[in-house]
């Protein structure tokens, strides 16, 4: 497959370009100039990638070369990159640890009230991949998942697997080497949404880099409503500046007429910034080349919604720089690569850290909360805009969820939900469907209570009180602890993923367990209100 990217420093040439590969007319495509208004910033495109047609694939395909090839070279632990220096992060995670140390539980007054409904289990919950099945010995899962019409789709690191809705039968377990015919470099942090308006899989994940200019960002789109294949396979260098860019953590949305991937960047020691680009549906769902703007200097993480309505406007959040503020940019014509704009600008929020590392019953190893990011898709409808992230709440990690107005810069409604006043609550996903039904599922510890890292859910429904998640329900409880290492903190997560069903708007969640003390494993669940 051949790859082109190239950089653009010129507006004729970007204009040649765009004409080259047919996507508008040469008398049309001079970027537009917006004025930012009070507060906000308006970011323009750095350079723009230029992307070959996609290589069909088959499961055939895939299946051959899962017979004929060796699995690609295997991380054992891929490491975690925060977005601020090492010793910041380290310090900040020392403060939070120094909390937890002070805080036996926390105080009564923050205890979730339960809301009106909570939701249920309403499908015998699936046992998901394991650590075995995936990779061998690679950690953490990056677990992640999204329903079908018929099937879901969990995706980890490093494998793909399809199961039945209905039954829970597996349809197809493959390699993701195998899957996208990519055998040079091993690939991570995958992630796989539905697009119930044309019936489309797509899936992203990225590979270690081939060399200080070569590092590749892949995605799929099905064919058809059907998991198991065919996919347009598109291989993309995000090493656009040929220096020596580390692309990490990338992310996955959609609105109504594009894709849209954002990632991390990093340089040899430090992080540089986060870049974002969106590709129209309609080259990408037939297999198009495609060239767009890439935008580049915003803050590290930036989530890309699944949007539920036709909004033009589309809203990236960033749970920085914090502790008082999160980035929301805002994304106009995202399916037209000569109109595309980006503007940024924040919202305050209550203040917010890092949190500690959750506790373990039985061990002194802790588990990774990560560094307060928002680690999955937001979920936009109207002005609503809907996210998560884990935190510091008296001294323990706690997810705190948000419902942001997006027309007005403001929080609508936030909140802690948790298990009970001694857990330890991290890891946690959201999403919302088109009534407001929220749904939620997180991990949990509870040392005084010997409870190992559980797989959790709650949710919430709009006429319940607002700032409000319940404690939830445990879908599965770990046997034993976690220590496959000599760590001190062991990898976890590195995210989760809740999804709503396109027929019956019900949420599918998928999230680590532990198998046994060095293994882990994962489980789906379905619920609903």
């Amino acid at each position: 497959m051949k790859i082109i990217n190239k950089m653009m420093s010129s507006s004729q040439a970007y204009r040649r370009l765009l004409a080259l590969v047919g996507l508008v007319a040469l008398v049309a495509v001079v970027q537009p100039s917006i004025a930012a208004e009070a507060g906000e910033t308006v970011i323009e495109p750095a350079t723009v990638i230029m992307v070959a047609p996609a290589q069909l694939r088959t499961r055939q395909d895939m299946e051959r070369a899962a017979a004929v090839r060796s699995p690609a070279p295997q991380a054992i632990e891929i490491p975690f990159r925060p977005t601020m220096s090492d010793s910041e992060y380290e310090e900040a995670k020392r403060a939070a640890a120094a909390a937890a140390i002070d805080s036996p539980k926390r105080p009564t007054v923050v205890a979730p009230l339960g809301p009106l409904a909570p939701p249920t289990l309403i499908f015998q919950d699936i046992e998901g991949v394991d650590q075995i099945t995936a990779c061998g010995t690679c950690r953490p899962p990056d677990t992640h998942g999204a329903a079908g019409l018929t099937q879901f789709v969990e995706i980890t690191n490093f494998n793909l697997d399809v199961f039945d809705k209905a039954t829970g039968a597996s349809l197809m377990s493959i390699r993701l080497a195998n899957f996208f015919g990519y055998f040079t470099q091993t690939i991570f942090d995958p992630r796989v949404v539905y697009d119930s308006t044309w019936n489309r899989w797509v899936i992203s994940a990225e590979a270690f880099e081939e060399s200080p200019t070569v590092q590749l960002q892949f995605l799929a789109i099905s064919q058809t409503s059907d998991a198991t294949g065919p996919y347009f396979i598109y291989a993309i260098d995000v090493n656009v500046n040929d220096n020596d860019d580390f692309w990490d953590y990338p992310q996955l949305g959609m609105d109504q007429d594009s894709i849209i991937v954002t990632a991390n960047v990093f340089g040899p020691v430090t992080f540089r910034e986060a870049r974002l680009f969106a590709v129209a549906k309609a080259r990408l769902y037939n297999g198009l080349g495609f060239l767009v703007p890439l935008f580049t200097g915003l803050v590290g993480t930036p989530q890309p919604p699944i949007v539920l309505d036709q909004n033009f406007r589309t809203f990236v959040v960033a749970a920085r720089p914090g502790p008082t503020t999160v980035t929301k940019y805002t994304l106009e014509n995202s399916s037209r690569p000569n109109g595309t704009t980006l503007v940024a600008s924040t919202i305050t929020v209550p203040a917010f850290s890092i949190p500690p590392d959750a506790a373990q019953p039985g061990t002194t190893d802790l588990l990774d909360t990560l560094d307060a990011r928002f680690v999955n898709a937001s979920t936009q409808n109207g002005n609503s805009l809907w996210n998560v992230h884990t935190v510091n709440l008296s001294g323990f990690p706690a997810p705190k969820f948000y419902e942001f107005d997006t027309a007005t810069n403001m929080v609508i409604q936030s909140g802690f939900f948790f298990a009970s006043l001694t857990s330890h609550d991290w890891n946690a996903s959201i999403a919302a469907n088109g009534n407001n039904d929220v749904y939620v599922t997180w991990s949990s510890t509870d040392p005084p209570a010997d409870i190992n890292a559980q797989v959790r859910f709650s949710g919430r429904q709009a006429a319940d009180p607002l700032g409000v998640i319940d404690a939830g329900t445990a879908l599965f409880t770990s046997p034993t602890f976690y220590n496959p290492s000599t760590d001190t903190v062991e990898r976890w997560g590195d995210y989760s993923a809740v999804t709503v069903d396109p027929v019956d708007g019900t949420g599918w969640i998928v999230n680590e367990k532990i198998n046994d003390s060095t293994t882990w494993g994962s489980r789906i669940g379905q619920v609903g209100f």
